[in-house]
């Protein structure tokens, strides 16, 4: 009887400070769990598309102006070759990326948009050409987008970069122009296909 009246008494006396305590818990339910998973540090989103099914062999074909044949199909990268004429080949290599967040995908953007020209003018120091380069924001496509083009004596190149939110799509055509630029048309048909390709991301 007195072991139990003892525990009677503990039990009111811990009732009693716990009463008074705002900040213990009130229930089972309110105690942390350490089972519970850490939050997510970034959202989920929809998988990332494959380059090659961004830019399909029949989009491929109209923006090159003639046959294509696939040379390389991974899920980031993607290289469409013309087969029209042997001598004269170009290509056009589709590739797509995914970064952690917004942030980095801006100053991925921003280091791709300068690359061609200092790749243009790193090649055309060394054979003594002049390099000639133009570019121009796209403000309609993507959340930013920048078109350039640019020559390399015989290889002519065009090169659209698209950011969408924290994934990147960049499309860039070389092909042997023998100095003459690239055929007429393509900017429009290059604008065109990374329309259809950006709706996708």
């Amino acid at each position: 009887m007195r072991l139990a009246s003892f525990f009677s008494l503990s039990l009111l006396a811990l009732a009693a400070c716990n009463k008074g305590s705002d900040s213990a818990p009130q229930s089972a339910s309110e105690w942390p769990s350490f089972d519970q998973a850490a939050p997510a540090t970034k959202t989920a989103s929809t998988p990332l598309p494959k380059a090659c099914a961004l830019v399909p062999a029949e989009q491929a074909q109209v923006v090159l102006a003639q046959p294509v044949s696939l040379m390389s199909d991974e899920p980031e990268n993607c290289i469409w070759a013309s087969a029209g004429n042997p001598g004269q080949i170009t290509m056009l290599m589709v590739n797509v990326s995914d970064n952690d967040d917004v942030a980095m995908a801006q100053t991925v953007f921003n280091a791709l948009t300068g690359l061609q020209g200092n790749l243009s003018g790193t090649v055309n120091a060394q054979l003594g050409e002049k390099t000639k380069k133009s570019g121009q924001e796209l403000e309609d496509l993507g959340d930013e987008a920048w078109v350039s083009g640019s020559n390399m004596d015989l290889i002519g190149t065009q090169q659209l970069v698209v950011r969408k939110g924290a994934r990147i799509l960049t499309l860039n055509i070389t092909g042997m122009t023998k100095g003459k630029g690239m055929s007429e048309g393509l900017a429009p048909r290059l604008q065109a296909l990374a329309r259809s390709a950006a709706r996708q991301l």
